[in-house]
């Protein structure tokens, strides 16, 4: 146990930024910096802020403390749109609302995980999870692919991670690995932690929610932030069944106590009324993957779903570690990020994000990229 003047052995071992070394690059560019390194979009919200009469509103509704779980109308959009689009049966006790995913997972991790134990993630993997798991004193085990989670489970082993659409690669589970993951959570006794943050952005297939088949083992967390272009109000949920839910009120309500009920307003608003903001948002990010896609000179898979191109570096690391390539990138004015951060075999990887910029700027960033890459 550590006293003054030490830190914690959670706080040595959580993963710093990521993007520190290719900062120290950037730096030295004079010109407009290109950020294909974050996960956001450059559309306006779907309900911004300055939409909503806070002024017709009882100060009552905005500046007290409001309830733990979440406003109550907010999280009764919540039961209807789980009900309607993703199948699943859920009342007001299956849900929390919760300040982004991240908060939802974390606090997911702390309820269903002893320290200890292993928490599977499936590879390339979502960075912020390794970190959350590491922080609760949790082991991540990384296997590469839905096929790599049965020979990864052991003794300690509480629960299985997976995204679909999938950050980074923007790959989605079909329903037959659906079916398998499931198949091996019932066998083994263990927790399916389901991230689908963007079920609203699938370009082909059909996204498909875990818990529509295993509701008494899933917790699946969402996010205003990916599906409404609402990042910075810092709103998510979770849902699962009644039990865990309980124990994640409690978590959320030890670490947050509520989400300001101001930005649940505006996310409420997106919720019920966003509906032609996805279908427009949809086929704006559908023409920048297949621009971006077209247009840059390393190899990168067509993705399914979500907002990356995961990009494949390796012919100009000879098979091992992009980040020399990605420093030149960098040096460039464009950041992307590393694949290291997404799992220890993905080194020759990085995650270029195709909504963050409008289609100029995508251009640019790409043709600078590919002018790095055709130098000696």
């Amino acid at each position: 146990m550590p006293g003054f003047p030490a830190i914690s052995a959670a706080g040595h071992a959580v993963p710093a930024s990521i993007f520190a070394r290719l900062r120290e690059h950037l730096a030295r560019f004079p010109g407009d910096v290109i950020p294909f390194q974050i996960g956001d979009t450059h559309l306006p919200p779907a309900v911004a802020l300055d939409a909503i009469d806070w002024r017709a509103l009882p100060p009552a509704d905005l500046y007290t403390y409001g309830t733990p779980a979440g406003w109550a109308p907010f999280v009764e959009a919540i039961v209807a749109k789980a009900r309607r689009k993703n199948g699943l049966d859920v009342t007001a006790a299956n849900v929390q609302v919760t300040a982004g995913a991240t908060h939802a997972l974390a606090c997911a991790v702390q309820a269903l995980c002893d320290p200890g134990d292993e928490l599977v993630l499936v590879t390339p993997h979502w960075p912020l999870i390794r970190g959350i798991a590491i922080g609760h004193h949790v082991t991540p085990v990384e296997v590469l692919g839905v096929d790599g989670i049965a020979a990864a489970i052991g003794a300690r082993t509480a629960g299985i991670y997976v995204a679909s659409p999938n950050n980074p690669d923007g790959a989605m589970l079909s329903a037959a690995q659906v079916d398998a993951i499931v198949r091996l959570a019932r066998e083994r006794d263990l927790w399916i932690f389901s991230d689908e943050v963007y079920e609203d952005y699938v370009y082909s297939g059909e996204h498909v929610s875990i818990a529509a088949s295993a509701p008494e083992r899933t917790v699946t967390v969402f996010s205003c932030s990916k599906s409404y272009a609402q990042a910075g109000l810092r709103v998510g949920y979770v849902l699962g069944p009644e039990p865990v839910l309980h124990a994640i009120r409690k978590l959320a309500n030890h670490s947050v106590f509520n989400v300001p009920v101001a930005m649940q307003r505006a996310a409420h608003s997106a919720l019920v009324g966003g509906d032609a903001f996805l279908v427009a948002a949809r086929e704006r990010y559908r023409g920048a993957r297949d621009r971006a896609r077209s247009r840059l000179a390393a190899p990168a898979e067509l993705p399914p779903g979500a907002a990356y191109l995961w990009v494949d570096f390796g012919r100009w690391c000879g098979g091992g570690d992009c980040m020399p390539v990605l420093e030149r990138i960098a040096a460039a004015g464009v950041l992307v990020a590393p694949g290291s951060a997404f799992g220890d075999a993905c080194a020759r990887f990085a995650r270029l994000c195709f909504t963050g910029v409008d289609e100029a700027r995508l251009d640019e960033g790409i043709d600078r990229i590919n002018a790095v890459l055709a130098a000696p």
